[in-house]
């Protein structure tokens, strides 16, 4: 095993960051993440953004690299898999990096209760 890493995100802080911060969605997260969040009604909207974002943050830590280094947010994806299981697209920087590492695919768990959407990535 390569790495592991966890991530906590409050959906709240989330939710006013979108609102708040002109291009934060665009900056953060892909064209196919913003169209699937945006198609979610209500307070699972800014859930399903919390989660990405504490998705790809978990999968920086996994590769032991922090938020400001070389891979930008923006360049994990997350996609929706099959039976309701999320899953990691790499962009070509990520992919480098995960490539340098010498991990293999990442694994990824999403969960999350109340106002807190939580990430773990595990990089074999």
């Amino acid at each position: 095993m390569r790495g592991i890493g966890i991530d906590a995100v409050s959906v709240s802080r989330i939710e006013k960051a979108l609102f708040r911060t002109r291009g934060f969605a665009e900056a953060v997260f892909t064209s196919g993440e913003r169209a699937e969040c945006e198609g979610r009604p209500g307070r699972a909207r800014a859930l399903s953004y919390a989660s990405r974002f504490a998705a790809k943050e978990a999968f920086l830590k996994a590769l032991g690299l922090g938020v400001l280094g070389p891979v930008s947010l923006a360049d994990v994806e997350v996609l929706p898999g099959g039976g309701g299981a999320a899953t990691l697209s790499l962009g070509p920087t990520a992919a480098a990096a995960l490539a340098r590492g010498g991990g293999a695919a990442p694994l990824l768990s999403l969960s999350h209760a109340m106002d807190l959407a939580v990430a773990l990535v595990v990089v074999p």
